[in-house]
């Protein structure tokens, strides 16, 4: 008997061997589970450091709101840059949905002093924030398109931004004179 011979009877009896194919089975659904857990795991830990610091630079934010308003123009580009900055990475999604729940609430506390004070800065601050959220839930949109589509989505919603920062500035010098 040859080597030739011997090897595909030994590559089959060790194959079809209901024991080692058991422990190849299980060996497999633990790699698998064990996946899903770290992948679970990993997924659970960036949502709560991402909430964890939405909400943070929320309140910070707010504060800022409430005391300075140059300061609080100041958050509100560092904290959009931070979600285009993760709008290309990993965290697509969650950036989304966390990026949508920021407006929503910056919105509500515009709304809100609109109606409480009746100020122009109020009300054209919180057309601004609607018509930001408009522009990025579409940049948001686009990038599920080609890479070109979101750079010039990218270059839009940030020109657009800084544009109505530069005019929400020129608005509260000239109230303020």
């Amino acid at each position: 008997m040859s080597l030739v011979d011997i090897e595909p009877s030994l590559h089959i009896s060790i194959c079809v061997h209901p024991i080692c194919s058991h422990q190849l089975n299980l060996i497999r659904s633990f790699s698998t589970s064990f996946f899903f857990f770290l992948s679970f795991s990993f997924f659970f830990l960036s949502f709560f450091l991402l909430s964890s610091f939405l909400l943070s630079f929320c309140f910070l934010s707010f504060i800022f709101f409430l005391s300075f308003s140059f300061f609080h123009f100041l958050s509100f580009f560092l904290f959009l840059s931070f979600f285009f900055f993760l709008s290309f990475s990993f965290f697509h999604f969650l950036s989304f949905f966390l990026f949508l729940s920021f407006f929503l609430f910056l919105s509500f506390f515009l709304f809100l002093s609109f109606f409480l004070s009746f100020s122009f800065f109020f009300s054209f601050f919180f057309l601004s924030s609607c018509l930001l959220s408009s522009i990025l839930l579409s940049f948001f949109f686009s990038l599920k398109s080609k890479h070109k589509y979101s750079i010039f989505a990218l270059s839009l919603s940030l020109s657009l931004s800084l544009s109505l920062i530069f005019l929400s500035f020129i608005f509260i010098s000239t109230s303020a004179s």
